[in-house]
């Protein structure tokens, strides 16, 4: 995780605050509506839960009044783990700072800004959380990653993953592939083709390596409608080809995660050839050779 996550929970917490503290009602909070988590560590949750039953809960979570309720009901702003595992103990109360000047721009981000700090999310649940934070608070690439602290490029290789068809992204979400696997998946046009070797992986239990031969099999010229499981082997290059050019074209492809094609003529001269699919894609490429200078 980048060392440079955004202005932090504690700065993010301590603007401007009209506060007040005390014990409240588990059964009065709402969940945060912005929170971009959709699981939770079973195993860490009973961790908590034991320490809050020796101990109880050390830290105080945070919340606001619920716009026009009547029920004096809360939402969270952050502490979802610490109230799951309080109910778990048992507890019918915890403790709580009751914030009334935090709108919902900043409730999106204190979401994000905490599992990013806390406990990761796992990378479909991350690339959902920032395109949330794009739409609702109409923000460029660039001023997301600002306000979480990674790199442009971080953000852009997630927001990729929204590309990929459902049954991949819930592979990712489950665990069965990781976010390299479904890098590599984003090289084949076709969704079709996408699912099948997304299949493979995991009934083969692939290396993200192979399964970038295999789609760089997918998208060779081929004469035929279809590639068939069978076909898609890494291929060789041509005979006349220095074994350099392919050793340097692999090594351009892993440090740029896209295809490269080096064309060498006579001697030592020629071209290489950086393929990129969208703009988020062009903007990896370009964080990678040519980063914007930082003050």
């Amino acid at each position: 995780m980048d060392k440079r996550l955004g202005r932090g929970l504690g700065s993010l917490l301590s603007q401007a605050p009209r506060e007040r503290r005390g014990e409240i009602e588990l059964d009065r909070i709402r969940a945060n509506p912005f929170q971009p988590r959709t699981t939770f560590d079973e195993a860490g949750l009973e961790e908590l839960r034991t320490s809050i039953e020796a101990h109880g809960v050390l830290q105080a979570i945070v919340v606001r009044p619920v716009p026009g309720a009547r029920d004096g009901s809360y939402e969270l702003v952050s502490g979802e783990r610490r109230c799951r595992a309080s109910r778990l103990a048992g507890k019918t109360t915890i403790p709580a700072v009751i914030r009334t000047d935090i709108g919902d721009e900043q409730m999106l981000e204190l979401a994000l800004v905490e599992n990013l700090q806390r406990r990761d999310l796992d990378p479909m649940e991350r690339a959902r959380g920032f395109r949330n934070m794009m739409d609702s608070l109409n923000l460029t690439q660039e001023q997301v990653a600002e306000r979480v602290g990674l790199k442009r490029s971080t953000v852009a290789n997630h927001l990729r993953l929204l590309d990929l068809p459902g049954v991949v992204q819930e592979a990712v979400q489950g665990g069965l592939l990781s976010m390299g696997h479904a890098r590599a998946l984003l090289g084949v046009q076709d969704r079709e083709r996408q699912a099948q070797i997304m299949e493979a992986t995991v009934r083969e239990g692939l290396s993200v390596r192979e399964v970038e031969r295999r789609v760089r099999a997918h998208t060779q010229p081929t004469t035929e409608d279809a590639v068939t499981e069978r076909e898609v082997v890494p291929q060789a290059p041509p005979a006349q080809e220095p074994a350099w050019v392919g050793a340097l074209e692999e090594r351009l492809r892993r440090a740029l995660g896209t295809r490269v094609k080096i064309q060498n003529g006579e001697g030592i001269r020629g071209r290489i050839l950086i393929e990129y699919f969208d703009q988020a894609s062009l903007e990896s490429i370009l964080d990678r050779i040519a980063p914007k200078p930082t003050l």
